[in-house]
């Protein structure tokens, strides 16, 4: 259970604290800890099972590439973790993701005593909402491809498995524990294969993330909150309705994020697909293991739904829905390697409203040719 008291604690002191950026790391990693009851794993344990897994990444991959007709390279570096290992590598990909946002807003001029006020609780609220992201994340992630984003110069990536939260579904749906790691294993190698392949695409998900970020950055600007402010009263105004959209978000920032939400989709759906056609084969439970994780993702509490719409994580659990669906009925009208598509370049890309309606892109990619 989520320690109430003691993060509400942490919030109020985080006024008090003077932290070098506008996000406070270590107390978001400290939040994410306590939210999620982290506990330390013995290195012994982690190292014996590692071959385990480490067997059941090179398992799958021949049937991998041959269902998709990707490439791929060599072996890949395998960590098992229990929640502080993963909470600890993601604060730290995250610090490196935001680092231009968060020296543009560093070196924003707060002369006025409401400036520094506001830089304050901007920065108490950021701290306190990713301890809360991280932390509900770190409970409930089984297995995660690190591709290595934001120039940091490793080609092939690595694939962490959350040991922890893997023996609670295991426990709860009572599944043969290899064969559900080896499925996991199956979504992830997915991952490992396809950004191995596409050379493209680390580089475009970083000119998308920056771009964001750029636009978040300038919305803190006077001119930009003015014209915020114009575009929810012509909102108002048109369509006779408040949109809580156009105050959070610009124009730029609302195609920025169709755009990632369409491009994740794909990435996520395809690894599903995959995950399921290799599943099928090499997996003697997979049937059962397929429904009772479909009815486990159905039966989420209202304040889980509500924790997930608020944050934005709902439109994530939609990337795995939205772009298996499209992946599936690509691939069942024109076949696998119409859907590699996809792959050929950005423009080749779904756009949102094409994940939506599968035949939109395929009749964009028929005119193409």
């Amino acid at each position: 259970m989520v320690d109430i008291p003691k993060l509400v604690l942490n919030a109020g002191l985080q006024f008090l604290r003077s932290p070098k950026g506008p996000i406070d790391w270590k107390q978001v990693a400290r939040n994410a800890a306590n939210i999620s009851d982290a506990q330390r794993w013995p290195e012994t344990e982690k190292r014996r099972i590692l071959p385990a897994y480490e067997a059941f990444i090179d398992e799958p991959t021949p049937k991998i590439i041959e269902l998709t007709g990707l490439k791929s390279l060599q072996a890949r570096e395998v960590r098992i973790c229990d929640r502080y290992d993963w909470i600890g590598t993601n604060v730290t990909a995250f610090s490196e993701q935001l680092s231009p946002f968060e020296r543009a807003l560093a070196t924003q001029k707060r002369d006025s005593l409401l400036s520094k006020g506001v830089y304050k609780s901007n920065q108490v609220i950021s701290t306190v909402g990713f301890g809360l992201l991280l932390g509900y994340l770190a409970k409930r992630v089984l297995g995660q491809y690190d591709p290595r984003l934001f120039g940091r110069e490793i080609v092939t990536g690595r694939i962490y498995f959350v040991e922890p939260n893997i023996q609670a579904v295991e426990r709860q749906l009572s599944f043969a524990g290899e064969d559900f790691r080896r499925w996991i294993a199956v979504h992830e190698v997915t991952h490992a294969i396809v950004f191995e392949s596409v050379s493209w695409l680390r580089d475009y998900i970083n000119q998308l993330l920056k771009q964001y970020l750029e636009a978040t950055s300038r919305g803190f600007e006077s001119g930009e909150l003015q014209s915020r402010a114009q575009a929810v009263a012509n909102h108002y105004v048109e369509k006779g309705r408040f949109s809580p959209v156009h105050v959070f978000l610009s124009r730029e920032q609302i195609q920025l994020v169709n755009r990632i939400q369409a491009l994740m989709s794909v990435i996520e759906g395809y690894s599903d697909f995959v995950m399921d056609r290799v599943g099928k084969e090499i997996l003697a439970t997979y049937d059962y293991m397929k429904r009772e994780f479909e009815l486990r993702r159905r039966r989420k509490s209202g304040r889980e739904k509500f924790f997930e719409r608020v944050t934005g994580l709902g439109m994530k659990m939609e990337q795995y829905v939205l772009g298996e669906r499209f992946v599936s009925q690509v691939a069942t009208d024109r076949g696998v390697e119409f859907v590699n598509r996809v792959w050929r370049s950005p423009s080749d890309m779904p756009m949102l409203d094409e994940i939506l309606d599968p035949k939109k892109w395929i009749t964009r990619q028929d005119s193409a040719t």
